[in-house]
């Protein structure tokens, strides 16, 4: 080994400049190829430095990072902003001593800490209404499972001449993590949330989606029915598929209460066969019977029926032995059938009392003839004036004849006539204001009908 090293430095003495040159470029251009190599297959991780920015954020990032002389690059896919692997805490830090990055939250309460001298009071609402949203979002995104949270407020304006203020709405969007479900509960905690933070806000009135546009909370799933609601469904349909197409569709009724036993029980009986073996007993075979009872077996069975008819006792006889050979019903457990049948003036009361009574128009009221009198004029104008106060006094007894007569009239009539007052007193009301236009003719005719 020393021989061949003390060749190779004799070598290298004894060469030219050039060659010296040539020895160099063979050791060092391998050595570069590997190195290239072993970075080509081997590069530098690079992590996400935020991952959920919004351009604008984004933007701010980058500007940063160029300052601070932090190497970064943008996924080609997503366009998120990454940095090496081993500078990715050392670039949060920094970044972070220059408040950044800032969300859109952030940069919009910057723009509502604007001075407001001179704003309307739409503008004055609209930043209310922008920073009370942005509270709740933040309030929102507290909880674990939401990464995001976006809230939408509907705040009708009230008016003093309106009865009852209009009813405020509300729209929150979420998106959660990844994997991440939120529960029922969790969505009417959100919603109990916002709508105690909102005047006139009802927390039905609460909307709260996910990320895919779906309505949490919406979809009520429908209470499942209880073993015993469809054991006694389907008893009673039992019983109708028996008696309906005896009696007919409408004419019967069965309503059927079952009590069932909610627990599980098992029964286990030995039975031992003894035998006689020199003179003893001696057990010759052994049975273990277990008998399994499930639950919800039927425990006791109540059935009604009633006959929408006046049924004769063969008739209430017949349709219960038919309603105890369908429902399967045991005597021993307590079972029964009862049948009843509607008597027929009370079948028929509901129609009855369904319908309107229409009664006869009563006859119209004897006409009131006035004859046409002339009333040949005094010479004398005293005549004329000793006769007006006559008239006067005339036309007061007609009116109290005529109030009279209807009075006694109202009395005559049956009690079924009482739908047709309003007519009489139209022709009341006729006689009244004739007397009293022309109360020289109504005296005439009094004196005529004093005079016969």
């Amino acid at each position: 080994m020393s021989g061949w090293l003390s060749a190779l430095r004799d070598l290298i003495v004894d060469a030219s400049p050039r060659r010296r040159f040539m020895l160099a470029l063979l050791v060092l251009l391998p050595l570069l190829m590997l190195s290239s190599a072993y970075w080509w297959l081997n590069p530098p991780a690079y992590r996400v430095l935020y991952p959920q920015l919004s351009d604008r954020a984004s933007g701010e990032v980058i500007a940063a990072l160029e300052q601070l002389d932090i190497p970064y690059r943008l996924a080609a896919d997503s366009g998120r902003v990454e940095v090496a692997a081993d500078q990715l805490h050392l670039a949060r830090y920094r970044l972070a001593a220059l408040g950044l990055p800032k969300s859109d939250a952030e940069a919009e309460d910057a723009i509502d800490r604007a001075p407001s001298f001179g704003a309307s009071s739409l503008q004055e609402q609209q930043r209310y209404q922008h920073a009370l949203e942005i509270d709740l979002a933040r309030s929102i995104q507290k909880i674990q499972t939401i990464e995001l949270a976006r809230v939408h407020l509907a705040l009708p304006k009230a008016s003093p001449f309106l009865r009852d203020a209009p009813l405020a709405t509300a729209a929150v969007l979420l998106r959660l993590r990844s994997g991440a479900r939120l529960s029922a509960e969790q969505v009417a905690s959100i919603q109990t949330l916002v709508a105690a933070s909102v005047p006139r806000l009802k927390r039905t009135e609460v909307q709260v989606l996910d990320q895919n546009g779906v309505v949490l909370g919406a979809a009520v799933p429908e209470p499942v029915q209880s073993q015993q609601l469809v054991l006694e469904q389907d008893l009673a349909r039992r019983a109708l598929a028996v008696l309906t197409p005896w009696l007919g569709q409408d004419r019967v009724s069965v309503q059927i209460t079952a009590t069932l036993d909610d627990s599980e029980s098992r029964q286990t009986v030995e039975r031992v066969r003894l035998g006689v073996v020199g003179g003893q007993a001696r057990p010759q075979e052994t049975t273990v019977l277990t008998t399994r009872i499930p639950q919800g077996r039927i425990q006791r069975l109540h059935a009604i029926v009633i006959l929408g008819f006046d049924a004769s006792a063969a008739e209430l006889k017949r349709a219960g032995q038919l309603t105890r050979q369908a429902l399967g019903v045991v005597p021993a457990r307590g079972d029964s059938v009862n049948v009843y049948a509607l008597p027929r003036t009370a079948a028929a009361a509901p129609a009855e009392a369904g319908m309107i009574a229409r009664p006869q128009a009563p006859a119209a009221l004897p006409p009131v003839s006035i004859p046409q009198v002339r009333v040949q004029p005094d010479a004398s104008p005293a005549g004329t004036a000793s006769e007006l106060p006559l008239g006067w006094l005339a036309a007061g007894l007609g009116s109290l004849v005529l109030l009279g007569a209807a009075g006694w009239w109202r009395r005559r009539q049956p009690p079924a006539l009482e739908l047709s007052v309003d007519d009489f007193e139209v022709e009341l009301d006729n006689a009244r204001n004739q007397a009293l236009l022309d109360p020289r003719v109504t005296a005439d005719v009094i004196k005529l009908w004093m005079r016969a």
